[in-house]
C-alpha cells in the first residue's frame, strides 16, 4: 500500500535525506510513532489528529484508514524493518508492505514574540486549568517554574519535571514545553529551562515527548497553541482558542496551558497560580 502525505518541513532533512534504519514506538488509530537511529521522531497521523510539528499528514481520518491497521503486529515491531529516507517511511505491515510518501511540504506552527499578555486572559486560562487534573499538581508546577527567575532555579525546575505524570507525552514534559513557548512568546529569556530539556529529556522521558520538548525549544508547537498565545497577547479577538487548547488529548492540552500560564504569571505576579506570590 502506498499512501501520500503532507510532511512537516522540521522533518525534511530526515525524510528527503538517506536511507536508514526506524524502530517503531507505538501505533494508535490516528497516529504513528517511528525513531530514527539519529534519534529523531517522525509522527505519521491521519488529517483529523492533532498536527504536531514532527508529522507526516495523511488526507484521510481514522475512521477511513486507522494506522493501527497498517502497522506490523504488536509482536513484530522490534523485528520490522521499517526505514526513513529517499521521501518516504517504509515498513511490513500486517497486509503487507506500506509506504508513507511525503508528496508535499508544509510548515509547522512556530511561536514567535507576542509582546506581553493580556491580564484579563490569562486570569481566564489559568481559572480553567486549575479546573484539570493532569497529574502532576498544576499549582506546584505552574509556581515552580513561575518563580524561576534564574538559569540554575529553571534548570531543576524543570529537571524536577520531565517524565513525570500520566499521557502519551508525560504531563510534566507538556508543563515544560508551555513554559518554553509562552516564555518565547511573551519575553522571557530562560536559558536554564532550555539547557535542561537539550541535556536531559532524551534520557528523562519518552522519545516521542523529547522530540517535542527539543521542538519547543526551537519554537514549533502544535496549532492549538500558538492560536492561545496570540489570544493572550491580543493578537486575536478571544474566539475560544484556550478552550480549544484544552480539549487536546487527555491530559496535554491543559498541562500544556499550565506552562504558558506560568510563562505568563512570571510577568504578572499576582496572577501567579496555586498560592505563589
Amino acid at each position: 500500500m502506498r499512501v501520500p502525505a503532507a510532511f512537516s518541513s522540521a522533518v525534511r532533512p530526515v525524510l528527503t535525506g538517506p536511507i536508514q534504519p526506524a524502530a517503531w514506538l507505538g501505533a494508535s488509530a490516528g497516529a504513528a510513532y517511528l525513531m530514527t537511529g539519529s534519534s529523531t521522531v517522525l509522527a505519521i497521523v491521519t488529517h483529523d489528529a492533532v498536527r504536531l510539528p514532527c508529522a507526516l499528514v495523511l488526507s484521510t481520518t481514522a475512521a477511513e484508514l486507522a494506522l493501527s491497521e497498517l502497522a506490523p503486529a504488536p509482536g513484530l515491531r522490534g523485528d520490522a524493518p521499517a526505514s526513513v529516507g529517499a521521501g518516504r517511511v517504509e515498513w511490513p505491515g500486517r497486509g503487507g508492505p506500506v509506504t508513507v510518501a511525503g508528496t508535499r511540504e508544509w510548515a509547522p506552527a512556530r511561536v514567535l514574540a507576542q509582546g506581553p499578555p493580556r491580564r484579563a486572559a490569562v486570569a481566564a486560562l489559568s481559572s480553567a486549568v486549575l479546573q484539570c487534573d493532569i497529574g502532576v499538581g498544576v499549582g506546584g508546577a505552574v509556581s515552580a517554574l513561575a518563580l524561576a527567575g534564574d538559569p540554575g532555579a529553571q534548570f531543576d525546575a524543570v529537571a524536577a519535571l520531565l517524565g513525570r505524570g500520566p499521557g502519551l507525552t508525560p504531563s510534566g514534559d507538556d508543563v515544560v514545553t508551555g513554559f518554553l513557548l509562552g516564555a518565547r512568546a511573551f519575553g522571557r529569556a530562560v536559558p536554564g529551562a532550555a539547557a535542561a530539556v537539550l541535556e536531559l529529556a532524551r534520557d528523562a522521558t519518552s522519545a516521542l515527548s523529547a522530540q517535542l520538548l527539543h521542538d519547543a525549544v526551537d519554537g514549533l508547537c502544535i496549532p492549538e497553541v500558538a492560536a492561545a498565545v496570540a489570544e493572550l497577547a491580543g493578537r486575536i479577538a478571544p474566539a475560544h482558542a484556550g478552550r480549544r487548547l484544552l480539549a487536546v488529548g487527555h491530559t496535554s492540552g491543559a498541562a500544556l496551558a499550565a506552562g504558558l500560564v506560568s510563562a505568563a504569571t512570571c510577568l504578572h505576579r499576582p496572577l501567579a497560580v496555586g498560592g505563589a506570590a
